[in-house]
């Protein structure tokens, strides 16, 4: 425990007994004073009069004052409590002959709790839930703890206001808070009569001295005076008070039933302000949870559409390279048919021609006749109708390939087929050496419609051209052919 860790001496020094405290505390004590100085002293000065000699009257003992504020400790709740309806009664008398913006009203609290009592100065939480009651009071008030009710309920005829538990800060527990909603007529009396009688004495001996005076040299016109209208002179005088009294008392209810219902109005206000924002945030919560779900239900169609439009195209993109497939087999079994029977008519004519020919001229021609002679008669073993398909890379790097059918005679390459982006056709040719070492010029078109030309090279080996090159824009162009059975 913290105790554990004073001295020994410290310890002994410290006395903790049950006690009344009550705190006082000037409302809006800061603005009067930047308003007036010296005008809020001198009234806080005679409110502070009167405050002492309550407290002297009722046995409360100050124990500290800071500035507007007042420390004090009774040894009786009873005590406490009239003491504090006494004060708010001469104050509010005194404040009456006040200006308006002079009139100065205390907040009051009171707790009966366990303190700590060191060279004459209160501490402990009993201090502090004074502190924080007084915080909460009206100014003019009076609030005390349930400890304090639960001493005074049946000794006092006074009107308590529930305020239920508050929770109060560097408080554990919450606090049964009660406010004296009136303090009644008696009380107002009470505090007059002690008041006047801790300064009767000097006032009994001016007015006594006075009234001698007086009655010496009026004596004679007394004695004239008819009794019977002393009598009704006094009885108006009475009644004038009681009347005025009584004027005050209604005053003094009106005042505090104007009071109850303003603060009971501002409750009303309160709680009903409340509901409002809990209404309204409970609609703010429903309606963005309603946004939330329309914005996933839209994301989710979104998503769906997305994907039927993505299946759709890739529909319509299988569709159209199926076609286009078609349509380029068509052509190269044309080109081959065509190409077959180009092959078969030259070798009729050749056949024809042979026969025509004289002896000695075939004699010359199957015979050497020099490396001229020698090298075509060695490419001749290239002939034929070849089938395969050229292919292109895009430019994010995925093929593109055609049906392409190719013709080699006399070591002669050409091949035509119908191009995608023009309708002129597309023509390859170049030649075949006798090594089977293979050199070939493409003519073709952009995208745009444009021509584009390339360049390839390869080889020819067992029945099948290989050839690889670019187009002239750098983008790769690759081809493969077999020769047809």
């Amino acid at each position: 425990m913290q105790n554990d860790a004073l001295p020994k001496d410290a310890r002994a020094a410290i006395e903790r007994r049950l006690a009344t405290i009550l705190m006082a505390d000037v409302a809006d004590y800061s603005r009067m004073m930047g308003d007036n100085e010296e005008q809020t002293v001198h009234v806080l000065r005679g409110h502070r009069q009167i405050f002492d000699e309550l407290l002297r009257l009722h046995r409360g003992r100050v124990c500290n004052t800071a500035g507007d504020a007042i420390l004090a400790e009774f040894p009786s709740a009873v005590e406490a409590v009239r003491c504090a309806t006494e004060v708010q009664a001469a104050l509010r008398t005194r404040n009456d002959h006040l200006p308006p913006e002079q009139r100065m009203l205390f907040r009051i609290g009171i707790n009966l709790g366990d303190v700590i009592v060191q060279e004459g100065d209160l501490l402990g939480d009993g201090v502090n839930v004074a502190a924080r009651i007084q915080a909460i009071a009206e100014p003019g008030g009076i609030c005390i703890s349930g400890s304090v009710y639960d001493q005074i309920q049946n000794k006092l005829s006074l009107q308590f206001t529930q305020l239920g538990e508050k929770s109060f800060k560097n408080i554990a527990q919450p606090i049964r808070t009660f406010s004296i909603s009136g303090e009644g007529d008696s009380a107002r009396r009470s505090a007059g009569s002690r008041w006047r009688s801790a300064h009767r004495v000097p006032i009994v001996a001016t007015v006594g001295s006075l009234i001698a005076l007086f009655a010496v040299a009026g004596v004679g016109y007394w004695f004239y005076r008819d009794y019977n209208e002393r009598i009704a002179g006094d009885a108006r005088r009475a009644a004038e008070v009681q009347r005025v009294a009584e004027a005050q008392r209604l005053t003094e209810q009106e005042r505090s039933a104007a009071a109850a219902a303003q603060h009971e109005a501002k409750l009303i206000s309160e709680l009903q302000a409340a509901k409002d924002a809990l209404t309204q945030a409970e609609m703010s919560k429903r309606k963005a949870e309603q946004d939330r779900v329309a914005a996933e239900a839209a994301q989710r169609e979104a998503r769906l559409q997305a994907e039927i439009r993505s299946a759709k195209d890739a529909q319509l993109r299988a569709e159209a390279s199926e076609k286009k497939a078609d349509e380029e087999r068509k052509a190269a079994a044309e080109t081959l048919r065509v190409a077959a029977a180009e092959a078969v008519a030259a070798k009729s004519a050749a056949k024809a021609a042979e026969a025509k020919a004289e002896p000695g001229a075939t004699a010359a021609r199957l015979a050497p006749a020099g490396a001229a002679a020698a090298g075509s008669k060695g490419v001749e073993r290239f002939d034929g109708a070849y089938v395969g398909r050229m292919c292109s890379i895009n430019r994010d790097n995925s093929p593109r390939c055609w049906q392409v059918a190719l013709q080699v005679q006399n070591g002669k390459l050409s091949s035509t087929w119908a191009s995608r982006f023009s309708d002129n056709p597309a023509h390859a040719n170049g030649t075949v050496a006798a090594d089977g070492s293979v050199t070939l010029a493409v003519e073709g078109f952009r995208q745009d419609g444009g021509p584009l030309g390339g360049k390839m090279n390869g080889n020819w080996s067992d029945n099948v051209i290989s050839v690889t090159g670019n187009w002239s824009n750098g983008a790769p162009l690759t081809a493969n052919w077999t020769r047809a059975r």
